[in-house]
């Protein structure tokens, strides 16, 4: 079960994706510049207030670590125990809860966040569960809320599958590498989305809603960082 290998990964997770990332290997090259990007972008959001931030598969917290503790009220959700046992220790002021967030979040309609934020978590679905699950998440944001997802991402298939290519002997078919193109298709033009890649296996996608803007300046919006 994923639960059980992430236990037992708990204690050693976080080095070992980090030794990968300095190695520029698949399938975490990238890793630190994608959760220093997505930090620097919920830290310029504090400046005008405390941001109200939901990670999905929070994981042992590392990506808050990179924040302030009094600019954040930090909800996390993680399918591991032993992944919160190490958070918890490092944001003990957060709301922390151990479930699989793929099946559901528990939600009350007047609880709503200013960011939500899944980093290597979302890759276990297909990618039109993706994104309806994506639709359900643009309900729980504030105004102007954002969802930053960093992932094993691709600008396009091709460029997925010439990574597939390179990495036959670690690239796991039972896994779901989406594709910006893709995504971008799926949301026929109903969503503000960016994309910034961070390595040749990575990126960060942003979603957000179109709330009152006009569509001459929605198109403007659809943009690719790399």
């Amino acid at each position: 079960m994923i639960q059980e290998l992430f236990d037992r990964l708990a204690a050693s997770y976080d080095q070992g994706v980090i030794e990968s990332d300095k190695e520029n290997a698949f399938p975490f090259a990238g890793y630190q510049k994608t959760l220093d990007f997505i930090a620097d972008e919920i830290a310029g959001k504090a400046r005008l207030g405390r941001v109200r931030l939901l990670d999905l598969g929070i994981g042992t917290g590392l990506l808050e670590t990179r924040l302030a503790p009094e600019t954040i009220e930090l909800t996390g959700i993680d399918l591991s125990e032993k992944m919160l046992e190490i958070c918890r220790l490092r944001h003990p002021d957060a709301s922390l809860h151990q479930a699989d967030f793929l099946r559901g979040i528990p939600s009350r309609e007047d609880i709503k966040w200013d960011v939500i934020v899944s980093t290597y978590a979302m890759h276990h679905l297909p990618t039109a569960d993706f994104m309806r699950f994506i639709d359900e998440l643009l309900l729980m944001l504030t105004p102007f809320g954002r969802i930053y997802i960093g992932d094993i991402l691709f600008l396009d298939s091709r460029e997925r599958e010439a990574c597939r290519i390179r990495n036959l002997d670690s690239w796991d078919a039972a896994e779901y590498y989406h594709a910006y193109d893709e995504i971008r298709a799926m949301a026929d033009g109903t969503l503000a989305l960016s994309f910034l890649k961070t390595s040749f296996c990575g990126g960060v996608l942003i979603v957000e809603k179109y709330h009152e803007l006009s569509a001459p300046e929605c198109a403007a919006n659809l943009k690719v960082r790399r």
